[in-house]
Formats: structure tokens, sequence, C-alpha cells
């Protein structure tokens, strides 16, 4: 990826359009300088590149702040390349009508192709990730890969061990390891509190014996058994008792209905009145209607006709008072009219008059106007003419400097070449000072590898000595291992032989065990086996006798609810029957006889009701002592079928121990068990003495082991020191030749710098450094008159330009002078001759108060008159109302005493219908609602009483004739009351004991369910936290450090790796590696490779080796965060201000060195010596107003 070129509008202090094309910019050089003051705003061209690709910066977190003050919009753009195609990338931003105070509108981004401007992405969310998967690099990977921060790897390098643990995962993003670990660490402790926590729960699970569950079973078998007999005997005493108490409560009922039946009969007779009462009642009920309507008819004549009378003396009161009203409004007309005249004339010359006045006072302004303006104007001469001779000071001062500067660069034309000339000097000044320093280093070397060199062949000959004495111990126990070895070549085979009968007889002992264990338990089934079915059969037998008893007692429900609908269905129409007349049709069947109206059924629907749920609640008590008596068959049934199946289990687990009695050739005796344990003694034995040789072998293993490490330790040591004796008198013999090569080449450059500085009148002797600055210094005098000779010559031209201008502005000046001045005195003429018209037409003080007057006066009148006639127009509205009222109200009396006439005709007809002889009858027949409600709910109450007790009689009648006939028992119903409460309580004891024991039975069923649940659970959870346990002991820890150094490791391999590519380009003399120490995982350490490849801390590196090393550091980070794609642009963002001149001489070569592998550099930096020895440059210069602008040099 390659930036070609960048556009920005007004971003941060870049306020303004600027455009960089760095392939114009760079031509056929790749190594550029951003320079300008700190604060100028250098950073912010790499803001525009990350800002344009990604929407956002490394230093912004809202981008709104991109935005320059002062204005309304804003641009990033970026053109870059990828795999030979070139895209173009933007984000804009504005404020509200592109205001500098408008709102802040949405961000956009776009990315296109350049060459078919083809839009690829538009969207804000979407282009960054488009950006992402175009180049192959995130945000963070991005900045980590082309804008390098030298400062965090010179950091790095001489940071403690923990300071660049943490370093290390803040440059190359690797937190996510420490996470990891934390997670890791923090899954095994919750998982291993866990088990723990299910552990202590499991023991605190209680559960019950065999025996004690088999005890109680029998026991609970046995109490429900006697249960069933004594609900049985309960049920036959239940129903014997309930037979005496409905006996006795039926005797008592049919006394009590044959009295009340004579009671009621009485009562119906003496009410006998009050039943006729009620008939006359609701005849008069048919006519009252019509009655009504008379009444009311009558009463809204007499009221129409008081309402007549009213009306026809107000008509005549209204009529005097409209005449008034109209005499009184003519007059007022005439006052009216006279007052317009008046009224109209006023206003017309009002009119005249502000129309001149509005003249007047446009003329005020304009005179106003004027005088300001020539004032304005004058003050403006004045200043000009001053600021005119400042001008003419400046340029004659420009024009001396332009002479002096002239009469420089003619004098010193020879230091022009230096433009061209200085970097090769400067490059073989350093060759020359570099030459000098390394045949110091190597005349050190070669003494000190001198002395080495004897010290290697005095070890090498010592550790030969102790390797010879260790050999002859090693073949000594080699010896004795071999003859152990063919002694227990056929161990492997007797021991396995051994072990397989041990296991033998040990399966033979636990199934001669299980064997006798069985025989015992098919026998203990069988028994249960044979009580559980005798028990079933008398359960069967009880079941048959209950479920007759239930079916006898369903039918006698039914019949009594047949009866009880008939009787509803009787009372249901007993309204209707009482509105039923001799000879008349019934309307539901047709017939003219009606037997019910004059003989009523007796019928009680609510003790059949009664009867009906004592049958229902006997029907559900025996239902529940059947559901009772079938689940205990139930649970017999299963206890069978149990039995059965673990008979069935036991009799197979019995064949198949059998079967590997058979399959070992075993007969069982009774000294069997003896005879195995004897034989296994004997086995164990034999195993013993087996173990103890072989272990005798494993330990002479181990002593001939630690001597063969130890010899091939020695053998190592002994090769190693020959290699390195070898390889000191080749490096002695290299760097001679390194000598000899250095100083011929010091010669080379000592001829040709004597010839560069005595073309510029210099020696080059032991002080070349100090004349090289004095070389730089010509350079730098010459080029800096250059540049102000040029900023001068631009100076004068702008003075020019502006003396030119004020000549033009002071002659317009003086033109517009006279003319304002012939304006304004002729305005003010034309002002007096209108004031004076003014006051010919109306003379009066004050326009707006002589307005207000006549129009006051005028709406009064207007108003007075314009009242009269809304009165008029009312009284003639209202006389108009009364007139038709009158109308109406004769037309209603007419059709009114009409009715009436048809209505007293149709109420002498409804008396005659009704039997009413005269109207004082049908007025005395008469009721209110309250009274013939009363006495019609009295006599339907005592009807309905009278049927009611008169059905109940009857069928009580017949149920104690049937209940005598069955005649259970001739026991007192005491004794039988006393005989059940016994039974009852020995039922409720041996409830009790039978719901204590299945509770009891059935937690312990569901603990020995949750102990196997729990189980199962812990043992998944301890193999499930096997993985946690061997992954904890790997990455896992509290502080996240074990894993996150480990990766780190890896990391710092590789970036070590890539950075030691860097090196070999930018100096070959060093290498990195990491320190081998155990204790000091993440120290880096530089092979210096002119010292004899010496290994040394990064610590004693000087300011130009440790910029170097950074760099290297800071590319391989950019190559390991872009490995899927090439990186052709980075930016280096300061690093150099701490360097010295040496230093920084040698970061220079390496940045030259770095160009030649065709990346474009650009370097960021305000170091002054930077900029001198990179020509190419983007400068950020300040304006003094917060702004700053580039420039490209």
């Amino acid at each position: 990826m390659k930036i070609l070129k960048i556009k920005l509008l007004n971003i941060n202090s870049l306020k303004g359009e600027f455009e960089v094309d760095f392939e114009k910019f760079l031509k056929d050089e790749s190594l550029f300088a951003i320079t300008g003051p700190t604060g100028a705003g250098k950073s912010t061209i790499l803001d525009v590149i990350t800002c344009a690709l990604y929407g956002r910066t490394a230093r912004l977190t809202n981008p709104n702040e991109l935005m320059s003050r002062h204005t309304g919009e804003c641009l990033c753009e970026v053109e870059f390349e990828v795999k030979g195609k070139v895209y173009r990338s933007s984000w804009s931003q504005k404020r509200a009508r592109k205001s500098p105070d408008g709102a802040f509108q949405s961000a956009k981004m776009e990315v296109s192709e350049v060459e078919t401007g083809k839009v690829l992405e538009s969207y804000l969310s979407k282009v960054p990730k488009y950006i992402e998967e175009l180049s192959g690099l995130d945000f963070d990977r991005f900045i980590q890969s082309m804008m390098l921060a030298q400062g965090s790897f010179d950091a790095f390098l001489k940071a403690k061990e923990n300071e660049r643990s943490s370093l290390l995962e803040k440059i190359t993003g690797t937190q996510i390891y420490k996470q990891i670990s934390q997670e890791i660490y923090q899954t095994y402790t919750r998982k291993n509190d866990e088990i723990k926590l299910d552990e202590n729960l499991l023991g605190n699970i209680e559960l019950l014996s065999n025996e004690v569950v088999t005890e109680k079973t029998l026991i609970l078998n046995s109490s429900k058994t006697q249960k069933l007999e004594l609900d049985s005997k309960g049920n036959e005493l239940k129903k014997v008792i309930n037979w005496l108490e409905n006996l006795q409560k039926l005797e008592a009922d049919n006394t009590k209905y044959i009295k009340e039946f004579e009671q009621i009969s009485f009562e119906k007779e003496n009410k006998k009145e009050d039943f006729i009462r009620l008939d006359l009642a609701n005849k008069a009920l048919n006519v009252q209607p019509i009655y009504q309507e008379k009444n009311s008819l009558t009463q809204i004549i007499n009221q129409d006709k008081e309402k007549l009378e009213k009306l026809q003396k107000e008509l005549e009161d209204l009529k005097q008072l409209l005449q008034s009203k109209t005499n009184e409004s003519l007059k007022s007309k005439d006052e009216l009219d006279k007052e317009k005249i008046s009224f109209d004339t006023n206003s017309k010359k009002l009119q005249e008059v502000r129309t001149l006045q509005t003249k007047i006072e446009s003329k005020l302004q304009n005179i106003k106007e004027l005088e300001n303006k020539i004032s304005s104007q004058n003050e403006q001469k004045t200043k000009l003419n001053e600021d005119l001779k400042v001008l003419k000071t400046n340029q004659e001062k420009i024009e001396n400097d332009l002479k002096t500067i002239n009469v420089y660069l003619i004098k010193n034309k020879n230091d022009e070449s230096l433009k061209e000339e200085i970097s090769l000097i400067s490059k073989n000044v350093n060759d020359y000072k570099d030459v000098i320093k390394l045949l110091k280093q190597i005349e050190e070397k070669l003494q000190n590898n001198s002395l080495n060199e004897k010290t290697l062949q005095d070890s090498f000959t010592k550790a030969k000595k102790e390797f010879d004495e260790i050999k002859v111990l090693f073949d000594s126990k080699d010896k004795e291992y071999k003859e152990l070895e063919i002694q227990t070549s056929n161990f492997n085979q007797k021991e396995s032989n051994n072990r397989d009968r041990l296991k033998s007889i040990d399966k033979l002992t636990t199934s001669i065990d299980e064997y006798k264990g069985l025989l015992e338990n098919i026998l203990k089934e069988e028994n249960i086996i044979s009580s559980s079915k005798d028990e079933s059969k008398t359960i069967k037998t009880n079941i048959e006798e209950k479920t007759k008893l239930i079916n006898e007692i369903k039918t006698h429900i039914q019949t009594l609810n047949d009866k009880r609908e008939a009787e509803l269905l009787i009372a249901k129409y007993e309204s209707d029957r009482a509105n039923l007349k001799e000879g008349e049709e019934c309307f539901l069947c047709g017939s003219k006889e009606h037997p019910f109206v004059n003989h009523k059924i007796s019928l009680n629907a609510n003790e059949t009701t009664s009867l009906i749920a004592q049958k229902k609640q006997i029907f559900d008590e025996e239902n529940k002592v059947l559901r009772t008596i079938e689940l205990n068959l139930s649970k017999l049934e299963t206890k069978i079928e149990s039995s059965t199946l673990e008979l069935n289990k036991l009799l197979k687990h019995k064949e198949d121990i059998e079967q590997v009695f058979s399959s070992l050739n075993f007969i069982l005796m009774n000294d069997s068990k003896t005879n195995l344990e004897e034989e296994k003694q004997l086995l164990e034995e034999e195993l013993k003495n087996i173990v103890k040789i072989r272990d005798e072998k494993e330990k002479v293993l181990i002593q001939r082991d630690n001597l063969q490490k130890e010899l091939n330790t020695k053998q190592t040591f002994v090769s190693q020191n020959e290699q390195e004796l070898y390889k000191l008198k080749s490096l002695i013999e290299q760097l001679q030749n390194e000598q000899t090569q250095n100083i011929s080449k010091k010669q080379s450059l000592e001829e040709e710098l004597s010839k560069v500085y005595s073309k510029y009148e210099l020696i080059f002797d032991e002080k070349f450094e100090e004349n090289f600055r004095t070389i730089v210094s010509k350079k730098d005098s010459f080029i800096k008159n250059e540049i102000s000779k040029k900023e001068l010559d631009i100076k004068l031209q702008s003075l020019i330009v502006q003396l030119k201008e004020f000549d033009t502005k002071i002659i317009s000046i003086e033109s517009s002078l006279k003319t304002d001045a012939e304006q304004l005195s002729k305005i003010s003429n034309e002002t007096i001759e209108l004031q004076t018209q003014s006051k010919a037409i109306l003379d009066v003080s004050d326009l707006n108060i002589f307005e207000k007057e006549i129009t006051s006066k005028f709406n009064t009148i207007n108003e007075r008159y314009n009242s009269l006639l809304k009165d008029l127009v009312n009284l003639n509205s209202k006389n108009e109302s009364l007139n038709t009222q009158i109308i109406e109200l004769n037309q209603k009396q007419i059709n009114e005493n009409t009715k009436l006439e048809e209505t007293k005709q149709n109420f002498n007809n409804a008396l005659a219908e009704n039997s009413f002889n005269s109207k004082e009858e049908f007025e005395k027949a008469l009721l209110n609602k309250e009274q013939r409600e009363e006495l019609s709910l009295m006599c339907k109450a005592l009807e309905e009483k009278y049927t009611q007790i008169q059905t109940l009689k009857i069928d009580t009648a017949k149920k104690l004739s049937e209940q005598k006939e069955l005649n259970l028992t001739d026991k007192e119903l005491q004794t039988l009351s006393d005989e059940l409460k016994e039974l009852q309580t020995a039922i409720d004891e041996l409830q009790k004991s039978i719901g204590s024991l299945e509770k009891e039975l059935e937690i312990n069923a569901s603990n020995m369910k949750k102990h196997e649940d729990k189980i199962k659970e812990l043992e998944n959870k301890k193999e499930a936290f096997k993985v946690w346990i061997k992954l904890n002991e790997m990455v896992g820890s509290a502080s996240g450090d074990k894993f996150a150094k480990f990766a780190q490791g890896i990391t710092l391999d590789q970036l070590i790796y890539l950075a030691n590519k860097y090196l070999q380009i930018l100096s070959p003399r060093y290498e990195l590696q990491r320190s081998s120490d155990s204790s000091k995982l993440l120290e880096i350490e530089i092979i210096d490779g002119f010292q004899g490849d010496v290994v040394r801390p990064v610590s004693t590196l000087s300011g130009g080796e440790s910029f170097i090393v950074s760099l290297s550091l800071a590319l391989g980070l950019s190559a390991l965060a872009s490995q899927k794609i090439s990186i052709d642009s980075l930016f280096l963002d300061e690093g150099f201000g701490t360097l010295d001149s040496d230093s920084l001489e040698l970061a220079l070569n390496a940045l030259n060195q770095l160009q030649s592998s065709g990346k474009m550099v650009g370097v960021i930096s305000h170091v002054e010596a930077l900029k001198e020895r990179i020509p190419l440059q983007i400068r950020v210069m300040p304006k003094g107003d917060g702004t700053s602008v580039l420039n490209l040099n």
C-alpha cells in the first residue's frame, strides 16, 4: 500500500485548501521531511490520511474537532495504491449553511476508483470496513504499519522487564493473551469451587440402609391390608346408621307436612276477597291509559287559552314602542349626514400633509447621511496620507538591503556549488570518521582475541583429560546393566501370567460371595411373590362388592334426578296457569280444559335436590374407598411384577456366575475360598521378588544414564572448545584482513577530502571536522542570502503595488467629497420648500391628535344611529314572532278540542268492555302500582306455597313407606354410632402410620435418586474439569502474566526476526537476539559483528546506535502488522530531538539506506540539522494568528 496524494480543507491549524502530490513532489527521490515549529501542525498531515481512510485519528476521539475554527466545512482526501490499482477515499464535514457558527451536520465518507470514478462505498459506517478489506489493515494495524512512533521503541529498548512487558503489549496489541490467562484462571477457580460444593452437598444427603427400607416396606403393606378390612366394616356401619337417620327424618317430615297443609288450606280460604279485588284492579288497568289521556287533554286546552290572552296584550304594547323608535332614528340620520361631509374634508387635508411630512423626513435623513459620509472621507484621506509616508520609508529600506545581499552573492559565487556537493562531502567525512573508529576497534579486538586464544587452549586440554576419566566409569556400569538385562529377560511374561492369575482368583472369590448371597435373595423373592398373590385375591373380591354397591347408588340418583326435572317443569308454568280461563284455549297446547287451575299438585323440588346431594355424597365416599382399594391392588400387582423381575434378574445373575465358574474350570466346594487365598499369597510373594530385581536394574540404568549424560556434556564441551578455538583463529585472521582494507580506504578518503577542502580554501588535517562545519556554514549562509533576496524582491513588488493603490484611493476620495457637498446644498433647499407647503394646507400643532378628535366625533354619531337601527330591527322581528304565535295557538285549540271529544267516546267504550257500569265504579277499582303489586305478590305466594306443601306431603309419605320396607337393623342408633366411632379411631391411627411410612420411604427414594444423579453430575464435572486443570497449569494465572509473557516472548521473537532484516540494510554491524536467561525472557541483547560477535546489553548503545535499533524495531512492527500486504509508505513521527550531532549523522545515514529499499519515507521533526540534510521538505509555516500554511520545497 502506497500513499500517492493528499488533499485537505480547513483541518486544525491548516486553514484553507492544500494539496500534496507525492509522485510529483518526490520525483525520483524517496526521502522527505515534514518540518515546522512545535504545534504548527506537522502531525495534522498524518491525521488527514487516517481520517480520510478510517473516519478517525489517533489523537482525537471526536472527528468534529478536526474542523478549523471560524470555518463552515472541512475535507480530508487521500489517493493510494494497492496491488497496482489506485483508489480515492475522502471524509468531509459541514456546519449548517456552511456557517462558522452553524450546527455540525453528519459527516460523509466515500471510496472510489480513480481511473473510472466508480463509487465503491459511500456510507460512514461501511467505508472503513471496505478500506480494511481492501488493504488488509484495520485502523490500529495501519497506525502500527505506516506511522511509526520512534519514542515508543526507544522507551521499549531502555525499559526494565516488567515495563518492557507492558510496552510490548501496548505496541503490538497483545492484551488479549493476558485476558485469556485471567479468564482461564477464573474459570478454573470457579469450577473447582463448584466441585467442592457438590462434594459437600453429596455428603449431606441422608440415606436409609436396605435392611431398614425392607422392614418399613413390610410394615407398610401389613398396615394397608389391615386398614382395608377396617374400612369395609366402617362402610357397612355407616350404611346402617344413614338408614336409621333417614328413617327418623322422614317420619318427622311427614308429620310436619300434614300440619302445614291443613294450615295453608285454611289461610287460602280466608284470603278469597283479596283474589277478587286483584282481578278488578287488573281490569281497571286496561282502561287507565285512556282515562289518563282524557284528563291530560283537558289540562292542555286550559293552559293554551291563558297563553293566548297574554300574547295579545304583549302585541299591543310592542306596537307603541315601535312607532317611538322610528321617529328617533330619522332625526339621528340627518345629524350623521352633516358630520360625514366635515369628516371627509379634514381626512383629505390630513392625507396631503402626511405625504409632505414623509418627504421632509426622507430629505432630513439624506442630509444626515451626507454629512457623516463627508466626515468619514476626510478622516480616511488623512490616514491614507500617513500610511503612504510609511510605505515609502519601507521601500527605501528594502532597496538598501537588496544591494547588500547582491554584493554578498557575487563575492561568494563559488559557495553555490556546495548546495549539490554537501551531501557527498558529509558522507565522505562520516566514512572517514567511521574508518578511524573502526581501525581503533580492530586493534583492540586483535589484542583481546590473542589473550582469549591462550585461555581457550588451556581449557581444551583440561576438558579432554576429564572426558577420558568418565569414559572408564561408564564402560564399567554399562557392563553391570547388561548382565541384569539378561537376568530379567523373561520377567515380563512371568509377571503378566501371575497378574492374570491373581485377577482370576479375585474374580472367583468375589463370585463365590455373590453366589451365596444370590441363593438367599432368590428364596426371599419367591416368598414375597407367593404372599402378595394371596393378598391380591382378597382385594379383588372387595372391589367386586364395592362396585355393585356404587352402581345401586348411581341408579337411585338417576331416579331422583328424573323426579326433580318433572317437579321443576310443573313449577315453571305456575305463573302461566294463573292466566288461563275456563273455556279459552291454552297458548301452549291449545286445550280449553285446564285441570291444574282448580286442582293444584303438591310439589317440592328443593327437598328432592337435597336428597340427591345426600346420595351423591355417599356415592363419592364409596367411589373414594373403591379408588383406594384399586390403588392398593395396583401397588400390590406392581410389587408382584417388581419381585418377579427381581427374581428373574437374580436367576440370570446366578447363571452368569455359574458360567464364570465353568469358564475358569472351577468347581465350588466348601474349602474353595481357602485354597484360592493360599494360591494368591504365593503369587504375590513371587511378584514382589520380580519388582525388587527390576528396581535394582532401574537403579543401575539411572547411574549408567547419568554417566552417559556427563560424558556427553564433557564431549560437547570439548567439541565446543575446539570449535571456538578454530573460530577465534579465523577471526584473528579476518580482523587482520579488515585492518589492511580499512587502512587503504582511509588513505583514499584523505586524498579525496584534501581536494574538496582546498577548493574552499581550507586544509584537511586533524581539524577536519571543524573545517567541515565551516563548509556547512558557507553553504547555509549562501542559501540564506538567496532566500532573503527572493523574499525581499517579493516584498518590494508588493510595496510598489500598494503605493499605486494608495494614490488611486486618495484621488477617488477627493472627487467624492466635491460631489457630496453639492448634493447636500440641493437637498437642504428642497426640504425648506416642502415645510412651507405643509403649513399652508393644514396649520395644526399635532396631526395625530387632530385626526383622533375628528374620528372620535364621527364614530360617536355613527354608533348612536346604528344602535337605533338595530333596536328597530329587533322590535319588528318580535312583532312578527308574536303574530305567528297567536295564529298557531288558535289552530292548536281547534285540533285539541276535536281530539278531546274522540277520547271521551273511547273512554266510555272501554268502561263497558271491562264490565264497569260508571266512571265512579272504575275509579273505585283503581289501585296504585305499589298496592296492586303488593296484592299480586301476596296471592301468588299463597298459591305457590299451597302447591309446594301438597307435593312435599305426598312425596314424603311415599319415601317413608319405601324406607320402612328395607328394615336393615334392630339396633339403636346410639349403639351403632359408638361402634363406628371406635372403628374410625382405629382406622385413623392406621392411616397416620401408613402416611408416615410412605412419606419416609418416598423421601428416601428421592434422596437415592438425588445421590445417584449428584454422583453422575460430579463425575461429569470432574471429567470436564481435567481440561481446565491442564489449561490452568499451562497458561492460567490470576494476574494474566503467565500466558501474556509466553505470547509476548513469541511476538518478541517475530519482531526481532523482522527487525534484524532491516538492521542488515540500516547497519549490518548489529544483530538483535532475545536473552537465553530464563529469568529475563523479555530482555533484548545486541550482537556486535565488528567486535567478534560479542553479546552486550542494549543499555550500552549510543544515541545514534539506539536510534537505528529503534527504527529497525519500528519497521519490524510495521512488517508484522501488515503481513498480507506490502507497505511502501512510512512516516516517522519525531524521535530525533535528543540526538547529538554524531548520533544524528548516523541516523541520517540509516534513513538514506532505508530509502534505497524503495519505500517512501517521511520524517516529521523540528530539528534544524535534520532539515538541512533532507533537501525535499513539506514546511508547515505558522502565520501568527493560530493558523499555518503548507509550503513544498
